[in-house]
């Protein structure tokens, strides 16, 4: 990484992946080196690097959505092991030691794969493909303290034994107001009962042991905004590390007073990341979303008894 004219170097360089949900500015501040990941919409492919930069906007996704069927929905796909293999190439340039911080194996092949991958070209290299048994800024939130101890001078031994202790700690919540996509897909499940009786219900699932698992649901907007406002200001009491994630697609509004809520209740050095989730999110949840990722205890009663 170059900064102010000098190369930066570090113990220990991290990969992780596109959907992690990370900026550009983020990412260039902790030296991360990313992986592209891949959406296809029909025969159309979409490169997504982070937040900053993707070849297919959040707005041109829904755009896109309003145009497809059941055959032609969007899907995602494991980055390529070339596109792997340049992201960790790159890692090696800037250390002898690196962590690449992968999608949760219990939703995909990414950590299957990276690791055969790892295992078969750089058997003479220090590499360790870690499982962070999440998705999105689950896995941005475990990129980020891991970017910040290597620039620490901290060594690969400890950042790995520091990424074991907040895996089981952190958390992802996501609600998703538009079940017309799942629905679409026909993924309603056990939600459909409750949508024929309240067809404004927004389910919120959380990711848990690697895969992701309903929580509850909100009765309207105006539920989801209040409930998990009051949500907000419990994290805040609870988060363990300098950082808070807060996405949203196509909700600014819900976003907008969360984030009101998490600015006025933070503790001092907490530092609230709020914008606009990136279009695999979209892919996953539909085109109406909003989520929460944070490091710390957690309990259903938080967002579910209120």
């Amino acid at each position: 990484l170059l900064r102010t004219g000098i190369l930066i170097m570090t113990n220990v360089a991290i990969v992780t992946e596109g959907l992690a949900e990370l900026t550009k500015e983020l990412i260039e501040k902790y030296s991360i080196v990313t992986v592209p990941y891949r959406l296809f919409f029909g025969d159309e492919t979409f490169y997504v690097r982070n937040n900053s930069e993707s070849e297919l906007s959040v707005a041109d996704f829904c755009a896109k959505l309003k145009g497809v069927t059941e055959e032609t929905f969007p899907r995602t796909s494991v980055p390529s092991p070339g596109d792997f293999t340049t992201a960790i190439d790159k890692a090696f340039e800037q250390a002898e030691s690196v962590i690449a911080i992968v999608l949760t194996s219990g939703m995909s092949g990414a950590f299957q794969s990276a690791k055969k991958l790892a295992d078969e070209l750089y058997k003479e290299k220090d590499i360790t493909i870690f499982d962070s048994l999440h998705t999105m800024t689950g896995i941005g939130n475990q990129a980020i303290e891991a970017a910040k101890m290597a620039h620490a001078g901290k060594s690969k031994e400890e950042i790995l034994s520091h990424l074991e202790a907040i895996r089981p700690k952190t958390r992802y919540i996501l609600a998703m107001r538009d079940l017309d996509f799942l629905e679409k897909q026909g993924r309603l499940g056990p939600i459909q009962k409750a949508r024929e009786k309240n067809p404004e219900v927004i389910p919120v699932i959380q990711e848990k042991e690697g895969i992701l698992h309903p929580l509850t649901m909100f009765n309207n907007e105006q539920d989801l905004i209040e409930r998990m406002s009051t949500f907000a200001k419990k994290i805040c009491e609870v988060n363990e590390t300098e950082d808070i994630f807060l996405t949203h697609i196509n909700n600014p509004k819900a976003a907008e007073a969360i984030h009101k809520v998490l600015i006025t209740h933070k503790r001092e050095g907490t530092v609230i990341h709020c914008y606009e989730a990136c279009c695999i999110l979209g892919a996953y949840s539909g085109p109406n979303s909003i989520s929460l990722s944070y490091v710390g205890d957690f309990e259903s009663e938080w967002i579910t008894n209120q």
